[in-house]
């Protein structure tokens, strides 16, 4: 496991960092269609900086480094590969949204690029780490839970950081 464990922050980062550098723009472009067609989104976005942006993913990229530290130290790969299973259904998400709104959105790339080996990652993890289909399932489910769970969190200090910066300009 030595040598899979640290892909996963890289393909996380390589990911994230093809939002933080066009979702900025994506969103002032098609911030009108947002309004229109999903209005929670484009509510939920609407003070939206890639300063705030970037601190949720820093703050992601921590709670993602703490996990590999503590399943590199402990030799146990349960949460870690819960997370894993969590960020490839994550890009799946992202690849389904571009779907719906028949457009390209900061994501979709490395979604795709990255959703290949993340499976694979997740295949040859399954067999050297040998639990049960139960204990994956339900690892699975605490990741899905972490994430949904830390995404609220990411998104308030997106928030809290993007009025900070605004405070200071």
């Amino acid at each position: 496991m030595n040598e899979y464990i640290w892909l996963f922050p890289t393909l996380f980062m390589l990911h994230e960092m093809e939002e933080i550098c066009g979702f900025g723009i994506w969103l002032k472009k098609n911030m009108p269609m947002l309004e229109k067609r999903f209005p929670n989104i484009a509510k939920e976005y609407s003070d939206y900086s890639n300063e705030g942006f970037a601190a949720a993913v820093f703050e992601e990229f921590i709670l993602l480094f703490i996990i590999c530290i503590i399943s590199r130290c402990t030799d146990f790969y349960g949460l870690w590969l819960g997370g894993l299973i969590a960020f490839a259904f994550h890009m799946a998400v992202h690849i389904i949204q571009s779907a719906v709104i028949r457009k390209y959105i900061p994501a979709l790339a490395t979604s795709v690029l990255a959703l290949p080996p993340s499976v694979w990652l997740i295949a040859r993890s399954v067999k050297l780490i040998d639990l049960s289909t139960v204990r994956i399932v339900i690892f699975s489910a605490v990741g899905i839970f972490i994430v949904a769970l830390n995404l609220k969190l990411a998104h308030i200090l997106m928030d809290k950081t993007t009025k900070f910066i605004k405070r200071q300009l």
